[in-house]
């Protein structure tokens, strides 16, 4: 978990340096030119055509998880990040003229609703974007401004990191953030035992993943439904919910399907269709509650014998 036990680094050679580009162009490694790449117009959740929706970065539910897995392959510890309301001058002013090159940290403010992740996105987007950063050695320093009511500059956003490290990050968030290694993680939070399904006899039914606990077996399928346009509630349509059902149909005694579904909606009719033929429904919140070590799969099942 990320906590409030931010710090200062504890530096005797630290480096003055001046936002402004001295050198134009700025001399951009390869690594941060790549970066910038993604963050202008691949990054997810972005006013980018070229950008794609990722439940892992805009879900507020995934937040934690997927902002723990962004700092580990950025290489950023507890005490490198603070998200705070405001950002204090004097932590500003820490930053603004002299810097200490061993250590990387991030000082974020989030939108009202935003994620962890989407908002250190946006903020070393926007800094990127109107030229308030610069290369210092080995790190990309920056910040994010924006103007208040009265004219006044407020300071949003600082950042110092590693640009290998960012664009690894940046490279891994729609390959390996992913629910189903979501889902794998609360599982084996759980207790559960996970992995691919591989149960050869059955090859013609292809599940996400398989989990087993004590004598408890699962066939794990996770959907990302698109609800139809012509459907003003948004609910998933029926036909996906029979598609679903001939997958499951057939399953061995012993293996308890269960469907995960991600953002769509399940009308209570599909939802009966589906309890009728024994399927478990999960959702983000059943995810979140496995994350935080709660077995609501195995409450699932012990509701069901009562």
């Amino acid at each position: 978990m990320i906590t409030s036990k931010f710090e200062f680094e504890n530096c005797k050679s630290k480096i003055k340096y001046n936002i402004i580009h001295e050198n134009i162009p700025l001399d951009i490694s390869p690594e941060l030119m790549r970066a910038i790449e993604y963050l202008l117009w691949y990054v997810p959740d972005i006013s980018s055509i070229q950008s794609k929706d990722n439940e892992m970065v805009s879900n507020p539910l995934y937040d934690d998880f997927t902002f723990e897995e962004i700092a580990k392959y950025m290489n950023l510890k507890d005490e490198d990040i603070l998200f705070t309301e405001t950002i204090p001058q004097k932590i500003e002013e820490y930053y603004k003229y002299e810097i200490c090159p061993k250590k990387q940290k991030l000082v974020m403010t989030k939108g009202f609703g935003e994620t962890k992740t989407s908002a250190t996105l946006r903020h070393i987007r926007n800094a990127i974007a109107h030229g308030y950063f610069t290369v210092i050695e080995n790190l990309l320093i920056g910040f994010d401004y924006k103007t208040a009511q009265n004219g006044r500059e407020e300071c949003k956003a600082i950042f110092k990191i590693k640009p290998e490290n960012l664009l690894k990050a940046l490279k891994n968030l729609d390959t390996e953030l992913t629910t189903e290694k979501l889902v794998k993680r609360g599982l084996e939070t759980c207790g559960y035992e996970v992995s691919h399904w591989t149960v050869k006899k059955d090859s013609d039914k292809a599940f996400d993943l398989s989990a087993q606990k004590g004598d408890k077996k699962f066939a794990i399928e996770i959907r990302d439904f698109k609800p139809s346009k012509s459907d003003e509630n948004l609910y998933i349509d029926h036909d996906h919910i029979l598609e679903l059902i001939s997958l499951f149909e057939g399953l061995f005694k012993d293996i308890t399907p269960i469907l995960i579904i991600n953002t769509s909606l399940l009308s209570e009719d599909s939802k009966d269709y589906l309890l009728d033929h024994s399927v478990i429904i999960m959702d983000a919140k059943n995810i979140k509650k496995l994350l935080a070590g709660r077995d609501i799969l195995g409450e699932i099942i012990r509701d069901r014998r009562n």
